[in-house]
């Protein structure tokens, strides 16, 4: 039953993930392949296989890593479109969280959302980052990194104890993708465009790594084929 209500759910909110998605990318010359389709069309008969699994997750994580770097982008210069996109990556993120839900329960849900150092958490860490950056605070942004360090610990432990994947594995994981998205912020505010184009492509294809690990580890638990 859970594995059909977790196509369903990620299927769902894929799905209207996808205009926003385009719209937050729309003028900064990124684009999403084949938005909220793949999850669509991975639906076969109400069951839930590995690859359904696996596309869905990269499908979410990649849109994770498009709407955090358009939502710093546009933090870091005053740009009217960060409240938009900040709420796109919000709607993500309850997305992944119900995804998360489907499979390990309610309180599961929850603390990938909303616990202490967890997913909700890291992003608000990014935004300290990204207003630090702004005004040229170092000591705001040495804090906001020390943060985000102690995040890839916390929820790398978070999920490595729930999908039972080495902890070591999933901090290092976590760690490039923190590193990946500061690089770009950076290169970004200091008007290195062409460099910042690179590490946003670098950090979009980095959460299929990720959706790969976690979803061959889900995969694996739930005996899905």
């Amino acid at each position: 039953m859970r594995r059909s209500i977790l196509l369903t759910t990620i299927t769902a909110a894929a799905t209207a993930l996808t205009v926003g998605v385009i719209a937050a990318t729309a003028g900064n010359g990124s684009s999403t392949a084949g938005g909220g389709m793949h999850a669509s069309h991975a639906m076969t008969a109400g069951k839930l296989t590995k690859s359904d699994l696996r596309n869905a997750l990269n499908q979410l994580l990649g849109e994770h890593a498009i709407l955090a770097m358009n939502a710093t982008n546009a933090g870091v210069t005053g740009s009217k479109s960060f409240p938009a996109a900040a709420k796109a990556l919000d709607q993500n993120s309850v997305a992944l969280s119900k995804a998360i839900g489907s499979i390990y329960g309610a309180k599961a849900a929850k603390t990938f959302l909303d616990g202490p150092f967890q997913w909700r958490a890291h992003i608000g860490f990014f935004v300290d980052y990204t207003v630090a950056l702004a005004k040229k605070d170092m000591a705001g942004q040495n804090k906001a990194v020390a943060n985000l360090k102690t995040y890839t610990v916390r929820h790398g432990d978070f999920l490595a104890g729930a999908t039972g994947l080495p902890k070591l594995a999933v901090r290092n994981d976590l760690l490039g993708h923190v590193l990946e998205l500061k690089g770009q912020l950076d290169a970004y505010a200091a008007g290195n465009y062409a460099k910042a184009a690179d590490q946003y492509r670098k950090a979009y294809a980095h959460m299929f790594m990720t959706g790969d690990l976690l979803a061959g580890a889900i995969a694996k638990q739930q005996n899905l084929k």
